[in-house]
Formats: structure tokens, C-alpha cells, sequence
């Protein structure tokens, strides 16, 4: 669980637009620096967190108190009734208030990236010269329609035979977020990394992770597991045909880690 959650962690910092736009808000490379292990660090170890909470549950109502009606309930709500009847009434309240307010939180993130991805990456593309007025209700427009999209998923999933909607999660995020950081590796990691070989990765690394996912039973091969395989499927096909079809253009300055070295010298340096 470490090691998925560390690899899903890492994808998502070169590939998540929401962790993506908290780098731009940092004003030079020691905050963003400072940001970006503290947040690792707590990240790598949450999902363990999570089922230490889970195991506790488990032991109380199955094997403590197993003829208490909080053991009929559905897995994705035992959380919530523990909460509810089992908690001293104060700490209820203030642990609701800290779930809503976490919620709140990510759900704008989300919200507000997809708007801003698409306003500024796809629709400036689409439409030249777009002023500042018509973006803003673009993107208002986006948050709404996304966020109508997310609730009608919420009811669909809430109805379905999916026993745990985080482990779905994280079996999604292993699943997308793997072939887009294993991509992303590829150019940060290796000088040799070309176009040809990311397109070989991305194919290659999406094809093995569909055939695993919906051609082999699902307790084939572990969900914490597809971040490593599909990671390592795309470095290796990707350098592979790199070095088979290499392109005489060297990699800017900057963009790989070997060049780490050289910003780090100058800590204040603004990032762009």
C-alpha cells in the first residue's frame, strides 16, 4: 500500500492539473520545494492511515461486537455509522465538521482545475483572443457542468455492487494516473527520451493496463500494483524505441534531472 500509494502520489504531481496549479502559486523553488515533500510525506502514508482505521472498524464490529446492527451496514458506510452512534456527541460534531470542510476543499480543487485546464489549454486554442469576461463565465459554466456530472456519478456509484469506492479509486488512479506519470518519467529521467518513444509508452503502457483490468479476474493482480506496472511498462517501451528511433534535438534545458543541480544552486529563482 506504501509503495501504490507513493507511485499514484508521484503520477499525480506531474500529471494532476490540481497539483499542478499549487506549484504555479508558489513564488520560487524553496516554497515549492517545502510544499511539495510535506505533502508527499503525508500522502504516501494516507492510505495506509485509511485502513488502519478500516482494520480497527473491522475488529470492533466483527470480532468485538459482532451482534451490533452497525455490522449489517454496507462497507462504504460503516465509517459514517460509527461516527454517528458510536462517538461521544462532541466529537461527532467536530469530526463531521472536519470531513465536510475536507470535502469542500478537494471538490473545488477539482472543480476549479478542470475549468481552468480547459479555459486556458483547449478553448484559447479554439477561440483566439478571448477576453477576460468571457473566460470567467467559461469557466463557471464548466464547474457547474462538472459538478452536475460528478453528483449523478456519486448516485450511480452509491447504487452499484462496488464494495469500496476508495479502493475503486485508487484502483482508477493506479490505472490512468500510472500511464500518464510513467510518460512523464520517461522525459524527467532519461536524456534519450523522445516523442517516438512517449507516444510507445502511452500506447503500450494503456494497452497492458486494459488487458489487466478487464481481461484478467480481479484478484489477479492487486490494484496497489498497476501504478509499478504500468510505470515501469512505459520507461522501458518508452526508452526502448527512444534509442531505436532517436531524434537528433536535444531535451531543453530544465526538463530532466540532471539539471536539478542547477537550479537548486539559485533557491530563489521564480518559477514560470
Amino acid at each position: 500500500m506504501v509503495i501504490g500509494a507513493g507511485l499514484n502520489t508521484c503520477s499525480s504531481y506531474v500529471s494532476s492539473q490540481d497539483i499542478v496549479q499549487r506549484f504555479t502559486t508558489t513564488t520560487d523553488t524553496k516554497q515549492l520545494n517545502k510544499m511539495m515533500f510535506t505533502n508527499g510525506v503525508l500522502s504516501i502514508f494516507i492510505a495506509t492511515a485509511f485502513y488502519l482505521i478500516g482494520t480497527g472498524l473491522y475488529l470492533y464490529y466483527k470480532v468485538q461486537n459482532p451482534g451490533d446492527a452497525g455490522a449489517a451496514v454496507p462497507q462504504d458506510q460503516i465509517y459514517a455509522y460509527f461516527i454517528a452512534y458510536r462517538l461521544p456527541v462532541g466529537m461527532t460534531g467536530v469530526l463531521l465538521a472536519a470531513i465536510y470542510a475536507a470535502s469542500q476543499s478537494t471538490l473545488s480543487t477539482g472543480l476549479n482545475s478542470v475549468a481552468t485546464s480547459w479555459t486556458l489549454d483547449v478553448q484559447e486554442v479554439l477561440t483566439k483572443n478571448m477576453d477576460d469576461k468571457a473566460k470567467t463565465t467559461l469557466a463557471r459554466s464548466i464547474s457547474l457542468g462538472v459538478g452536475i456530472f460528478a453528483i449523478v456519478i456519486s448516485i450511480v456509484m452509491a447504487h452499484s455492487n462496488i464494495q469500496s469506492a476508495y479502493e475503486f479509486f485508487n484502483g482508477f488512479m493506479g490505472l490512468v494516473l500510472g500511464v500518464l506519470g510513467g510518460t512523464f518519467a520517461l522525459g524527467i529521467f532519461t536524456k534519450k527520451g523522445n516523442k517516438y518513444g512517449a507516444y510507445a509508452a502511452l500506447i503500450s503502457s494503456s494497452l497492458v493496463m486494459i488487458y489487466i483490468k478487464y481481461g484478467l479476474p480481479s484478484e489477479a493482480v492487486s490494484l496497489w500494483s498497476y501504478s509499478l506496472i504500468s510505470i515501469s511498462v512505459s520507461l522501458v517501451v518508452g526508452y526502448i524505441v527512444s534509442l531505436l528511433v532517436p531524434v537528433k534535438k536535444a531535451a531543453p534545458k530544465f526538463t530532466t534531472i540532471m539539471d536539478i543541480p542547477e537550479i537548486k544552486a539559485d533557491p530563489t529563482t521564480p518559477i514560470h
